[in-house]
């Protein structure tokens, strides 16, 4: 045998009497949510954003060029949410021809009483005929005549309130400020019946109709209520859908010109397959659910892409890819992959929490 090469067999032998490596160890399993998916009635909503219209407006628009004052109470502008009354002087709109006519008249009726005093006086001492003060006493009249003309104009050009309501003033315009025709120093809520404007996609055109009971506010904030009264039969230039709300409720709605949650409730869906909203994993393919599946003896994870519906009440209506009876991750899908283990955990409701926080305490 050759000496050289026992080393090496030795090395070789030694090699296969060490053990073999322990097999991996598996992941471990994620605790998840699950909830069976089944058919029920389903109640969607569509959210949209409105604004506030009064029963009528009317806007305070500027006739002329010019200067804009405003009296004094409200001497720094126009303020939204203010009442005004039908006739109020709200401002007025000064420019050059009219302050200078009217200065001109001011000097000149004080120049003419100024000159008829005067000759009054010589008139008074007999060195004067009555003729001559007969005649600067009409330039008196005369001057007093042109100052009411210039007083006139200037008050044909106040902007009064056309009716009575609130004020809404979208960008205050500063005293003294120069304003061209046309102008809207600001509108007027009248005072009646509230509505509400809104917009929605033109996806959701077949899904409204009037007669549709709707929701002001955000969730737990309500602010009122009505009825959808009219949708547009068509859509605008920016893919939107018009629909207006008869306010039925006003309680708590914020003021005309204001923005407000409009949550609308559609017609009820029969039979639907719904998951929780939390349920869904989105990404740039779409949409997708993890559905628990068995294998090798324990539940895993499987991604399954879905068709969503209508959404409501926190859940959204799933159209394809889901099954009744098929068991859905509700809560930790966002941490998944598939082929994941899960493993399913209840969520206590704070009454069994407390209720065994309490029984707890009692057993120490």
């Amino acid at each position: 045998m050759n000496h050289y090469a026992l080393p090496a067999f030795l090395l070789l032998l030694g090699a296969c009497a060490q053990a073999p490596a322990p097999p991996p160890e598996e992941a471990p399993a994620s605790p998840v949510r699950l909830e069976v998916a089944k058919r029920e009635t389903f109640q969607p909503e569509l959210i949209v954003f409105g604004t506030v219209q009064p029963g009528g407006m009317a806007e305070v628009t500027v006739p002329t060029a010019g200067r804009v004052l405003y009296p004094e109470r409200f001497a720094a502008g126009l303020v939204a949410g203010a009442d005004v009354r039908a006739g109020e002087v709200l401002a007025r709109i000064s420019f050059g021809d009219a302050d200078a006519d009217l200065a001109e008249a001011r000097l000149r009726l004080k120049s003419a009483e100024s000159e008829v005093a005067r000759h009054q006086r010589a008139f008074d001492a007999g060195v004067e005929a009555a003729v001559i003060l007969a005649s600067f006493k009409a330039e008196l009249e005369l001057a007093r005549s042109r100052l009411a003309a210039a007083e006139n104009r200037l008050g044909r050009l106040s902007l009064r309130a056309p009716l009575t309501g609130r004020l809404i003033v979208d960008q205050r315009i500063a005293p003294q400020s120069e304003v061209a025709v046309g102008t809207v120093l600001g509108r007027i809520a009248a005072a009646g019946a509230l509505s509400v404007e809104g917009r929605a996609a033109a996806a959701d055109r077949d899904r409204l109709h009037a007669g549709l009971s709707v929701r002001f506010g955000s969730e737990g904030h309500e602010a009122g209520a009505g009825t959808v009264r009219e949708v547009a039969p068509v859509v605008d230039a920016g893919g939107t859908v018009k629909l207006v709300v008869a306010v039925g409720d006003p309680t708590g709605l914020p003021g005309p010109g204001e923005g407000v949650e409009v949550r609308v409730a559609l017609d009820r869906h029969e039979q639907a397959l719904t998951v929780p909203e939390e349920a869904l994993v989105v990404a740039e393919s779409g949409s997708a659910l993890f559905v628990a599946q068995r294998g090798q003896g324990h539940l895993i994870a499987h991604r399954e892409s879905v068709e969503t519906g209508a959404r409501g009440g926190g859940r959204v209506e799933i159209l394809r890819g889901l099954s009744p009876g098929d068991k859905v991750v509700v809560g930790g899908a966002a941490l998944l992959a598939e082929g994941d283990p899960i493993a399913a955990v209840e969520r206590k409701e704070p009454d069994e929490a407390t209720a065994g926080g309490e029984a707890g305490d009692a057993g120490k």
